[in-house]
């Protein structure tokens, strides 16, 4: 990052990878951090679906594709904004039969038809036979905008053919002008692979059939084209919101079995995150020329040479909460954020903030830490509420019903709050089983596994760290997640620190039984 770059920059980076890109254009691949597992994952040619919730980096690692260094010469093509395309999408989808077993087989049929008029496109100039297997032509500009130019000439061949839409994909297919740009392309493919990133539909409301019967054909396409094309170096990855995929799974995709597989979810691991954001600082600070003596030299495969060299110079070993608790810094920070890369960056740039006001930067001191942490977490559990609105309609007022409980609780707490919210569901929706659901599934509440009261923290389970359902019981002790303490008025009387991710190794060493 140059000087003048990173006087226009956060000192974290930006809460949006676009605006990340935006600002760093090509130096974007130097300031990406490639010491994370879930590089090297998307990359493998078994993997084709890569779930994540919002924030978690679906985006940069969408960018990633295009400068990674382990499939030597790939073209990478990246497919953002559908909500371009989503409306014509769904009239397409509207003139199939209603039968999902009918429909998202012929809807897949279409994705098909949509990601190799794409690959043609951006492979025109490198082939006569590719440019001419453009039936759809090459309109210039966003990739969104070309693939609904592509449904859109369809949707009108549709209505103007008294074939129907099978028959209509099927001579497409059997172009020859097609089938010879399909063959061009996996010939170019043996030497230089060819990487489409799709990312997610935005458009995720689970009451609405069509766009799921899309999404889940969508699925459904790239498991096919992955099996078809992918040893033959023509990769499809689709990025899924981990907000619907539950559903998704349960309820709309076919054969799971068969079209989920191999997926990754992007469940970021503690030391991972303070590696990742420790770089962000330390290539802000170096351009600045700011960084501190003994911040050279890092190994940054080492989380415990990270650690000591980049986090505590900055940020202090230890410090005392809001509650007058001693407590380390690094998971003081970290339990207020759901585990997801944007959330800790817009925490961390708050305390930068903080510093900055108050002339210690970049040294980070406890009041910095506390004050910034407090006053964001209100933003950051808006966040959350705010995607899964369309997932669940009211659920800001739903969620309500559980001001004012303690920060650890009996689950059969939850049944007494649930009927509050009845009035708030749509019609037929309602049970406290939905409610229990709902407040799992936001990352709201989860399942304590240990407690120490003496020690005054307790150990809790999440579902946004699970790949399925996080069932909360009646009989289950629950806990709020800290990021929600102060949107939901949690009494503080039980001075206790909630810790959500004790499944991780480097927890004990960060446990307060040992400050």
């Amino acid at each position: 990052m140059q000087r003048d770059t990173a006087e226009r920059f956060s000192p974290f980076g930006e809460a949006d990878c676009e605006s990340e890109v935006k600002l760093l254009k090509q130096d974007y691949s130097r300031y990406f951090f490639y010491h994370t597992r879930f590089n090297d994952l998307a990359l493998d040619p078994k993997v084709f679906l890569i779930i994540g919730r919002r924030g978690s980096g679906k985006t940069a690692l969408g960018q990633f594709f295009s400068f990674q260094k382990v499939m030597n010469g790939a073209i990478a093509i990246d497919v953002d904004e559908p909500a371009a395309f989503e409306k014509v999408l769904e009239d397409i989808t509207l003139k199939v039969p209603h039968s999902r077993e009918v429909a998202i087989p012929r809807i897949a049929k279409i994705w098909h038809l949509v990601m190799w008029s794409v690959i043609f496109r951006e492979l025109e100039d490198l082939d006569p036979r590719i440019r001419s297997a453009c039936i759809f032509g090459t309109r210039e500009g966003k990739l969104s905008t070309f693939i609904r130019h592509c449904l859109k000439a369809l949707l009108d061949r549709l209505v103007q053919s008294e074939d129907n839409l099978l028959d209509e994909l099927e001579s497409i297919f059997a172009d020859g002008r097609v089938r010879a740009g399909m063959a061009a392309v996996l010939e170019i493919a043996r030497h230089r692979p060819v990487i489409v990133a799709f990312d997610t539909l935005e458009n995720y409301a689970v009451h609405d059939p069509t766009m799921m019967q899309a999404t889940a054909a969508l699925i459904q396409c790239g498991s096919e084209f992955n099996r078809d094309f992918a040893h033959r170096g023509v990769h499809i990855k689709i990025f899924a919101m981990a907000e619907v995929f539950p559903q998704l799974k349960e309820e709309v995709i076919l054969n799971p079995l068969k079209s989920v597989r191999h997926e990754v979810h992007l469940h970021w691991r503690p030391k991972d995150l303070m590696r990742l954001i420790s770089w962000r600082l330390y290539s802000y600070l170096r351009a600045l020329d700011l960084l501190l003596p003994e911040s050279y030299p890092i190994d940054w495969d080492s989380s415990a040479d990270v650690l000591e060299k980049m986090w505590y110079p900055y940020f202090g070993r230890t410090l005392r909460n809001e509650y007058d608790l001693p407590e380390r810094t690094f998971p003081y920070v970290l339990r207020h954020t759901q585990m997801r890369p944007r959330q800790l960056i817009v925490l961390c740039n708050a305390i930068a903030h903080q510093a900055t006001l108050k002339g210690t930067f970049p040294r980070f001191y406890p009041d910095s830490i506390v004050s910034a942490v407090q006053n964001r977490q209100n933003v950051l559990a808006e966040e959350v509420i705010n995607s899964y609105s369309t997932v669940y309609p009211k659920v800001g007022r739903i969620v309500e019903a559980l001001s004012g409980l303690p920060m650890v609780f009996k689950g059969n707490q939850l049944d007494k709050r649930a009927p509050i919210t009845a009035s708030e569901w749509p019609y037929g929706d309602y049970s406290p089983h939905s409610f229990r659901q709902l407040v799992s599934e936001l990352g709201i509440v989860g399942q304590v596994r240990h407690l120490n009261e003496a020690a005054g923290y307790a150990e809790a389970d999440f579902e946004y760290s699970y790949e399925g359902r996080l069932p909360l019981l009646s009989e289950h002790l629950c806990a709020i997640h800290p990021m929600f303490y102060r949107k939901l008025t949690i009494r503080y009387d039980q001075r206790m620190r909630v810790y959500p991710f004790p499944d991780h190794e480097d927890f004990r060493q960060w446990r307060m039984a040992d400050v």
